[in-house]
Parts: structure tokens; sequence; C-alpha cells
């Protein structure tokens, strides 16, 4: 419960504040934000006996979104899901990522895929590989977007995501 007073807090200055004066959001180009690994970063995993991962197992994440410069510019919201089957032992996965903003949001997707990555967090399932979103839409300023989202685990735990993105 003390985590989501906070959450509260953040999620409130982070609607009021917009992109630091680098008007890419609203020309839809490319741009930058990192999710800080902290303690406004929540992280859920859904599993029935927290073991090995099963179909079914979620994990659900929220975070605050930053520039390159530290202004808070958003929210990124994300849920990963185990699918039944694996490839070469390897759990099947499947995630949708919202990144919120004031003038819109970004929804994306992934295919099926699996994680090569280190675990840096096995409370959290925290894997340290880059991955792929397809953007599949958005709303406000995002209406019509295509495009994608790469992130990257940096070592102190940040989540960093450079999206490519149009708008038609």
């Amino acid at each position: 419960m003390k985590n989501l007073g906070k959450i509260a807090g953040v999620t409130l200055a982070a609607t009021t504040i917009g992109i630091g004066g680098a008007h890419a959001l609203e020309a839809c180009d490319g741009f930058t934000v990192t999710a800080p690994m902290d303690d406004t970063r929540v992280v859920t995993v859904l599993s029935e006996d927290g073991s090995a991962l099963k179909a079914g197992d979620r994990r659900i994440g929220f975070s605050p979104l930053l520039d390159k410069i530290g202004n808070a510019v958003g929210t990124v919201d994300w849920q990963t899901e185990v699918l039944a089957g694996s490839v070469d032992g390897k759990a099947r996965l499947s995630s949708d990522v919202v990144l919120n903003f004031d003038d819109g949001s970004l929804f994306a997707r992934s295919g099926v895929f699996t994680s090569d990555g280190r675990v840096v967090n096995a409370g959290t399932r925290t894997v340290s590989d880059d991955q792929v979103r397809h953007i599949v839409g958005g709303t406000g300023a995002f209406a019509g977007a295509r495009g994608d989202i790469t992130f990257t685990m940096q070592e102190n735990g940040d989540a960093v995501f450079n999206v490519q993105v149009t708008c038609i």
C-alpha cells in the first residue's frame, strides 16, 4: 500500500509534464525515454506457486518515464504472459506495452518470443536482453502510429526505450 500512494503521486506528476521542449512527441518522430529502476517501478509476478515458468503466468508492471535529462514525461504499463509450449526448452512469451503521455498513448505488442537474457532479478523475472515491441496504434498525437519500441536493460536495471514511430 505504501507504494500505491507514491505511485499515484508520480502518475499525477508525470501526466502534467510534457517532453521538456523537445517536440518529438507532437511531430511523431523517434525519441528515447527511460523507466528508472527505483522505488517508483512496480513489478508483480502472478504465478500459481512462484516456481518455474508455466503457461498462464504473468509479469505486470508500471513505471514513470523520464526524458534524456531526467524530466518526468509519462508512464509505461506492461504485461508479459507465459504461453503454452516451449522452444528448445525455453518458455514461449508474449508481451503488451503502453506508453502514456499527456498528448496521447502508444500501444505495442510482441510476437511470440523466448528470452536468452541473463536474469537480473529473479523475484520480478527481469532479464537483460534487448527486446522489440511493434507499435500497433496510438491515441491523441499518436493516432495511426506504427513503428517499433526497442528496450534495453542497463546494468543499473533502468530500461531504456528507443521509440521509432511514424504517424499516418
